[in-house]
């Protein structure tokens, strides 16, 4: 039996059972053991479909059958609703109906609904009940005692836990993924090598412990690990992509090798853009944004309707952005991106300063529709951030939005700021001081019960309203520099 996502012996019998779901349930039979081996292995996979119909199947020919009513428990508890409270849950019901049916699975699904005051004792108690753990019982008592924060009990009590486990490598498996999550390397190290002592060909067991000799530091040790894995993953593109993973993360000493192997799977993949996205990734790191770009713009090219290679692309805050967000809705026969896909790219730009990229989206999209309060607060930044100081006066003269942003804290102080600094810097002193008249009541009631960081937001209008009062447009040269917060410094 294999625990590193590969070929696994119970997959055949699993595919029969799913077959069979087509004929006549009268038609259907499978023994007990194999009822449970399917569900487990369905457990595995998180094929809940098929751990349901086993659960139908035994019920109808098996309807005493402990194991699997044990594994009735462990669908209910597997299928809680994470909002609920567990011990007022489905599993909980379950297990009060079945109060006198006693299994190590019944106990520890019954700690997993009534979390113990007294968790490590509660886990010394139940292990000393049981004298051995089949390899489910292995899986869901680890599981139990992460559930309750008990990893370093865990650690501790290994010796026992090997001597009961009926098969060990579910258990160390089991650890090795919470050590791995925990970021406890030197246990990853010692688990993953002794995983692969049994399982000497598993790509995943060495593509951990590459992962936590990188992250120990051992350059020479995780050079080998790599070596080897890359062998073994030579024809599976996830496990090379884990492992460019971890270079990108944690050994920058071999990103030049990753750069290679990226562009063998790339050519291998040319319609899959994980692959172009990771070596894009792996160059940037490397000191060469360039030819990143260049490799997502022939991506783009190739593929001009695809969304995630067009965030990246935006994300290098590339100049031509309209264009090609022009060729991404044509290509998307004039739908444009989803609005959460928008809203995080938008968001995505200001945080990183891209406002070529910002400035070019956002009129992609004025060409076909008005922008909503937030997109053409955000298409002012981008405008005036790049020096476009007459078109930002151009796109605020329309202020049908002007009262609605205004009313968005941070954001509202923002656009007036740059909507009274551009007509400024553009001679439209009047209008400038139009807007200063209709927020200042506005500004000077939220000093009296806004947080902090909104009053200081507040005060900034009040500065910039006595620069106005000093400064009269005419002082092109003044104005012509005046930047109090840096706003326009992003090109």
């Amino acid at each position: 039996m294999s625990y590193d996502d590969e070929s696994n012996p119970r997959e055949e019998l699993y595919q029969n059972f799913l077959k069979s779901l087509k004929e006549p349930a009268t038609e259907r039979f499978f023994d007990e053991d194999e009822l449970v081996e399917i569900f487990d292995y369905a457990g595995d996979i998180a094929d809940d479909y098929a751990r349901a119909e086993v659960l139908f199947c035994g019920a109808r020919l098996y309807p005493e059958s402990a194991p699997l009513k044990e594994r009735r428990a462990l669908l209910y508890f597997d299928l809680e609703d994470a909002e609920k409270e567990l011990k007022d849950g489905s599993a909980a019901a379950y297990i009060a109906d079945n109060a006198d049916h006693t299994s190590l699975l019944f106990d520890i699904v019954r700690l997993e609904a009534n979390r113990p005051a007294d968790a490590p004792a509660a886990l010394s108690f139940l292990m000393e009940q049981y004298p051995s753990f089949s390899d489910e019982e292995t899986i869901r008592f680890i599981d139990l005692a992460f559930d309750l924060d008990c990893y370093d009990w865990v650690k501790a009590h290994m010796p026992e836990l090997r001597k009961k486990a009926s098969f060990l490598p579910a258990l160390l498996f089991e650890v090795l993924q919470e050590a791995d999550q925990q970021g406890d390397d030197e246990t990853v190290a010692l688990l993953a090598e002794e995983l692969i002592e049994a399982e000497p060909f598993s790509i995943a067991y060495w593509a951990t412990l590459f992962r936590a000799q990188a992250r120990l530091g051992k350059e020479e040790e995780a050079r080998q690990t790599f070596d080897t894995a890359k062998a073994l993953g030579a024809d599976n593109p996830s496990a090379l992509l884990n492992l460019a993973d971890t270079i990108y993360s944690s050994a920058p000493y071999l990103q030049k090798d990753a750069i290679e192997m990226m562009a063998s799977l790339k050519e291998e993949n040319p319609d899959d853009f994980t692959f172009t996205d990771c070596r894009c990734a792996l160059l940037v790191q490397n000191g060469d944004p360039a030819t990143a770009v260049a490799e997502l713009r022939r991506y783009m090219a190739a593929h001009p309707g695809e969304i995630r290679p067009l965030k990246q692309l935006l994300l290098c805050n590339i100049v031509d952005a309209e264009e090609i967000c022009d060729r991404f809705i044509q290509a998307n026969d004039g739908h444009e991106m989803s609005a959460a896909d928008l809203d995080e790219t938008i968001n995505a730009l200001l945080m990183r300063s891209a406002m070529n990229s910002l400035a070019g989206l956002l009129k992609s999209l004025k060409k076909r529709r008005a922008l909503n309060s937030v997109e053409f607060a955000s298409y002012a930044e981008a405008l005036f951030a790049l020096g476009k100081y007459e078109e930002t006066v151009e796109l605020i003269s329309d202020d049908s939005l002007f009262d609605e942003i205004t009313q968005i804290p941070f954001r509202g102080a923002s656009h007036v700021y740059i909507c009274v600094t551009a007509y400024m810097k553009t001679g439209h002193e009047e209008q400038a001081k139009a807007i200063l008249e209709k927020v200042t009541p506005f500004f000077e009631a939220y000093l009296s019960g806004a947080p902090l960081p909104v009053r200081m937001a507040s005060r900034t209008i009040f500065t910039l309203a006595d620069k106005v009062r000093r400064h009269p447009a005419s002082e092109k040269l003044y104005w012509e520099y005046f930047d109090m917060l840096g706003h326009s410094k992003f090109t």
